[in-house]
């Protein structure tokens, strides 16, 4: 009887461990990968799998999906900034840029807000990290470098800028 309830009790330290490590684990539980069909395979129903989309072009205006705490910050950014407090706005987008890292805009928005509160270094620093990330978007990118000209008359560098406008004030892609 002893000996029983040691091994329900062993059992019991066991399962308590492992799920333990299991919630103490970063990446998330998920179920197992499928394997990757061929490529010679048939097309899926298309009642099950959602139709797919044109790609946007890079002179589209449409930004990327966001999540609904990226969108709300920007927001109150765009409220902060439409009031005076570009501080505020900036602290907004910050906050932004620290949930989805990887999109252009939210750094492009963030290099346009600080050259508006007079940091033309930052702005440069922020619109290149933008440059970087917008991959093939030539509106991103249009948008980006029409910031580096301005923050560059801001510091001085008048014929730097003048060369950036030049190239990007009419370019279309």
């Amino acid at each position: 009887m002893v000996q029983l309830q040691l091994k329900h009790l062993r059992l019991l330290w066991v399962l308590l461990a492992v799920a333990l490590t299991a919630c103490t684990s970063s990446a998330p539980v998920t179920g197992p990968a499928a394997p990757a069909a061929p490529a010679s395979a048939t097309a899926p129903d298309s009642a099950t799998t959602p139709p797919l989309q044109e790609p946007l072009s890079p002179s589209a205006e449409a930004k990327p999906d966001t999540s609904s705490a990226t969108q709300a910050l920007l927001a109150q950014s765009e409220r902060a900034q439409g009031a005076g407090s570009l501080n505020e706005a900036i602290a907004y987008t910050e906050r932004a840029v620290r949930i989805s890292p990887r999109q252009a805009d939210l750094w492009i928005r963030l290099a346009s807000l600080e050259l508006a509160n007079n940091q033309p270094q930052s702005s440069i620093q922020y619109a290149n990290k933008g440059l970087s990330l917008a991959g093939g978007r030539t509106d991103w990118q249009r948008q980006a470098w029409l910031i580096i000209a301005d923050a560059r008359d801001a510091l001085g560098e008048h014929d730097a800028a003048r060369s950036i406008r030049e190239r990007w004030q009419t370019y279309r892609g």
